[in-house]
């Protein structure tokens, strides 16, 4: 039997993703403080996954920081996992949510430069706009997601 050590990195990534997406806000300010929280669980989550998927192939979790470097390592053994091809089929899809994410992720991480514009306008500190809801929205339909992949690769795992 595995150690449960990468399984539980995963199911804990996934349970704080849930846990912030449900954490209702009361502000702006705090709408995007939790918008960045959840995203970066998010990633968070999916890294764990991958280094699951790497360590039930015997590899090192810890050499794991992306698809690109668990693609490498199974290439390089000669291994095949359904898993790894099933992250890459969601990572190559554009109209993937996990491309959606990746998109969206890279936009708030760089937004464009807002020129004149004072810090203290950058993080409105009013209520929420539909926009903001939308968003909100659109996190909970990526975690259900995210949710659904590991429960997929958990049955795999425990099936092997």
């Amino acid at each position: 039997m595995r150690p449960n050590g990468p399984r539980r990195r995963v199911l804990e990534a996934l349970t704080k993703a849930r846990a912030l997406i449900v954490i209702e806000e009361r502000s702006r300010l705090e709408h995007h403080a939790l918008a960045e929280a959840v995203l970066h669980q998010i990633g968070t989550t999916w890294v764990a996954l991958l280094r699951q998927v790497g360590h039930a192939h015997g590899l090192k979790p810890i050499e794991l920081n992306n698809l690109s470097d668990l693609t490498e390592q199974l290439s390089r053994r000669n291994l095949v996992s359904l898993e790894a091809q099933k992250l890459e089929v969601l990572l190559n899809d554009p109209l993937s949510w996990w491309s959606q994410y990746k998109s969206h992720f890279s936009a708030l991480q760089c937004p464009d430069e807002s020129g004149g514009k004072y810090e203290s306008d950058l993080i409105p500190l009013g209520y929420q706009t539909v926009i903001e809801q939308t968003e909100s929205d659109r996190y909970k339909v990526w975690v259900d997601a995210l949710a659904e992949l590991v429960d997929e690769c958990q049955m795999h795992f425990d099936e092997s």
